[in-house]
Order: C-alpha cells, then structure tokens, then sequence
C-alpha cells in the first residue's frame, strides 16, 4: 500500500504537470492570437494602405537591406483574399498564402498577384515579422 505521504507527492507532482501543461498552453494561444493580430494588420495596411508599407512587416535585418520600389505610389490595391490559411512551418514560424488584386492607377488594367508569406516569431519581442520577399507589383 501507499502511504498517505507518498500519495500527497503523487498528487502534487500530477498537479504541477498539469500546470506546467497549462501554462505552455497559454504561452502557445498568446503566440497564436499575436500571428492572427499581426496577419490582419498585414492585410489591413495593404488593402486600405499604401502597399510600401508592407515592407514595414519586414524582420529588421531584412528591412535594411531590401529598398522600397519606387512603382507603389501608382498602386491601388482592389482586393487581398487569403486562400491558404495561417499553418506552421516550424517551432517559431508560420505561412500564409493571398491573392492580391491591384491596378496601375496610370493604366486602370486589373492584375493579380500571388503572395506566399514565411512569418517568423521573436520570443523575446513576442513579436512576428514576415521573413520572405514582399512580391512585386509588375
């Protein structure tokens, strides 16, 4: 039989198991709910804003060295539809896939793009940052 003290340590290791579970959990949500936030933001600032500022999404180092194309100021974005949903493509990064319909206001002929996003997380910004080049609009 076991003693009443060995079954207090068996019920308390369980417990902090369990909590240590929980606790990855919320860690795991809180990271989900940060990619959704920052997916919409995303979409939000290339469907309603000046797509140049897509590249403010950019993880620092690769912002640095990736110029802005001077042809933005003559876009306007008509349409940005996920089609593949956000997924995990390893421990601290995800993807996700839109078509971007956009015109040339100079041209006023519709065209489309495909944009396959690599997002990356920062543990210690809690932060994403898209990883991948930002397509271009030709």
């Amino acid at each position: 039989m076991i003693g009443t003290s060995a079954k207090s340590a068996l019920l308390l290791g369980t417990l902090i198991l369990l909590s240590g579970c929980k606790t990855l959990n919320l860690m795991q949500d809180k990271k989900e709910e940060s990619l959704q936030e920052q997916l919409k933001s995303y979409q939000s600032v290339v469907r309603w804003g000046y797509p140049g500022q897509a590249y403010n999404f950019l993880r620092k180092d690769i912002a640095e060295k990736t110029p802005v194309p001077e042809n933005l100021a003559n876009i306007s974005v008509t349409n940005y539809k996920v089609i593949r949903q956000p997924a995990p493509a390893g421990e601290n990064k995800a993807t996700q896939t839109a078509i971007i319909g956009y015109i040339f206001d100079d041209r006023q002929v519709e065209k489309s793009l495909t944009d396959q996003q690599l997002w990356e997380y920062d543990p210690e910004t809690q932060g994403w940052s898209r990883i991948n080049p930002i397509p271009e609009y030709r």
